[in-house]
């Protein structure tokens, strides 16, 4: 479904924080991209959505060359990007919210995706919807902007350290309502996250990366111990 080859990329022509990237989220594959900060996760995401101002290499999206192609020709093409902290309008509702990022959608549409949307997320059973986004709590602020990534029905989801900042309760809400969207309409994920336990058990394969390269992959069943997950993070690199 995704596919990168052999991607270099940074902020500058000088210092490229990729350097000769490959990876594959297959078909109904979750993929956990996980390392230190500043190992460059977030910036393999943002190179998908051409959102690096350098990138070198190819990217393809479902056999299609979507490489340096602009975000809005991107995203319609079936990626839902959550970006690193979530990215909401606080001055608008919550309601209001949704609609900006449904306005492609007419009225009958945007109700019956609405009304799958709130069986996801805790935040739609308080009554919030006419709430000033800025009166959220985080861990709601988080759920508003997934759901408005949702909006538009992507087949393949990126989210970038989705639980980054949330309390143990919040992470608890997210992943809840993570395992719903994967069950039931997201089947492929490339999910970037600091949280390796909740990473491990959400995903089929672990990637990690270092200094910019990936060093080692194993299956999430296989990292069954704390000793296997030591193994994997600080044993020997392949």
């Amino acid at each position: 479904m995704l596919n990168l080859s052999n991607i270099s990329a940074g902020y500058t022509k000088e210092n490229m924080i990729l350097k000769g990237i490959n990876l594959t989220v297959n078909d109904n594959e979750v993929v956990a991209l996980v390392g230190q900060n500043g190992s460059g996760k977030s910036t393999l995401a943002k190179s998908v959505m051409n959102l690096v101002p350098y990138i070198n290499g190819e990217i393809f999206f479902n056999e299609e060359n979507i490489t340096k192609k602009e975000a809005a020709i991107i995203s319609p093409k079936g990626i839902g990007f959550f970006m690193q902290g979530g990215r909401i309008f606080p001055n608008l509702t919550v309601e209001e919210n949704l609609i900006f990022a449904s306005s492609d959608l007419n009225k009958k549409d945007y109700s019956e995706r609405l009304e799958t949307i709130k069986t996801y997320f805790e935040l739609f059973n308080n009554g919030r919807m006419n709430l000033q986004a800025s009166y959220l709590s985080g861990g709601e602020q988080h759920q508003l902007a997934l759901a408005t990534v949702l909006m538009q029905k992507p087949k393949f989801l990126m989210l970038d350290e989705p639980s980054a900042g949330l309390s143990p309760a919040n992470v608890k809400s997210l992943y809840n309502a993570l395992y719903k969207i994967k069950e039931n309409e997201v089947k492929s994920i490339l999910i970037i996250e600091q949280n390796v336990n909740a990473a491990i058990e959400f995903s089929n394969r672990v990637v990690l990366l270092q200094e910019g390269k990936i060093v080692k992959e194993e299956l999430s069943k296989n990292l069954n111990s704390p000793e296997k997950i030591d193994e994997f993070f600080f044993g020997k690199i392949n």
